[in-house]
């Protein structure tokens, strides 16, 4: 049986925190189901949150407390669509005064749905040893200023995915990549276009170019068929595609070609892509890549992978990694990866 949603005409203020920190306005939608049964975007709604309509956004750089994963995180970006909100931040416009709200920094409030059991989860000030130099000295920074649901935040232009890309970073990334525990989305974002700076120094933007990850994850897969077509429709003659996958807690790699019509497939794991597909003419399972080490890795491989094809001014990488058979990333090659992450990264540690 279909369930038809009927939204309330009332406009309602979507706040975070108090009456005055109104981030949003929208409307409520009543689907019929008891929203302990319902689910946003795939994401269980929760008892405690009701599904608002988002029509209006009034501060820019507020994130949404019930964020919906990598994909939709800051409040403009959910502007059209259906997101879980706390029901105590829904507020009936009458009921709010027009008092003006004074300025500050808004985050994401830690939910139930997303937020570890592990108390020591954020944790900067314990740091293991030997890290990175830089990485040691943002860790430090975010043990500072990373409170209060506090981010690194910025937008990164176009050139990058041919539409701007809105980017936040949490202490708990700082905590993950500090620990080599499973990195998020914007975590590899920032690298891609770390990398993509270093194509430019070396005069090979026409050569590589990047997907987002996130485009990949959102709506159906028709939908997700057009975003990544689209994103190819921006490639030259000759060019690769660099297009980092999260299958559900395991990231692989794929670098397309879509002029050969092919696609090269590393999954950390080494595991297989067997597909038949009318797409692509040939997918390519690469063997000679480097296995991940533990089980929580698979996101700095593919982050090594994309930095050795990026280094690669010939472009031979395809024949280089037929030929390595048994060869291995050590902790020191991952290092190496932190520590470019991390200087990037301070770099937006003024927004």
């Amino acid at each position: 049986m279909s369930v038809q949603s009927s939204p309330t005409v009332q406009r309602h203020h979507l706040v975070i925190d108090s009456l005055d920190n109104i981030v949003a306005e929208g409307t409520i939608v009543e689907v019929g189901v008891d929203s302990s049964s319902q689910t946003v975007h795939g994401v269980p709604l929760a008892a405690e949150n009701i599904r608002v309509s988002v029509s209006k956004c009034l501060v820019e750089n507020a994130l949404l407390p019930v964020p919906i994963r990598d994909e939709i995180v800051f409040v403009s970006d959910a502007i059209g669509t259906c997101v879980a909100w706390p029901k105590d931040w829904v507020i009936p416009a009458t009921a709010v005064g027009n008092a003006k709200q004074a300025p500050r920094k808004y985050g994401r409030k830690k939910t139930k749905q997303w937020v570890d059991t592990d108390k020591d989860d954020d944790d900067l000030e314990h740091l293991p040893a030997d890290l990175p130099p830089a990485l040691l000295s943002l860790s430090k920074w975010g043990n500072e200023f990373l409170k209060d649901r506090a981010t690194i935040h910025t937008k990164l232009s176009k050139d990058l995915f041919g539409t701007e890309r809105k980017i936040a970073l949490f202490r708990s990334d700082l905590f993950a990549f500090t620990n080599v525990q499973e990195v998020a989305g914007d975590t590899i974002v920032m690298y891609m276009s770390f990398l993509r700076e270093k194509l430019k120094e070396s005069n090979m933007l026409n050569m590589i170019g990047f997907v987002d990850p996130s485009s990949l994850g959102v709506g159906n897969s028709t939908d997700r068929s057009r975003s990544f077509s689209a994103a190819l429709k921006r490639g030259k003659p000759g060019q690769f595609f660099l297009v980092p996958y999260n299958t559900g807690k395991h990231w692989i790699l794929s670098v397309v070609s879509p002029s050969e019509e092919l696609v090269y497939f590393m999954d950390p794991m080494k595991r297989r892509m067997d597909v038949t597909t009318d797409e692509w003419r040939t997918i390519v399972n690469q063997y000679g890549i480097p296995e991940q080490i533990g089980d929580k890795s698979c996101g700095y491989f593919i982050m090594l992978y994309m930095r050795e094809i990026v280094q690669d001014k010939e472009q031979n990488w395809t024949k280089k990694w037929l030929t390595r058979g048994d060869e291995k990333y050590t902790m020191q090659d991952v290092d190496v990866v932190r520590q470019e992450w991390a200087e990037y990264v301070l770099k937006f540690t003024s927004n």
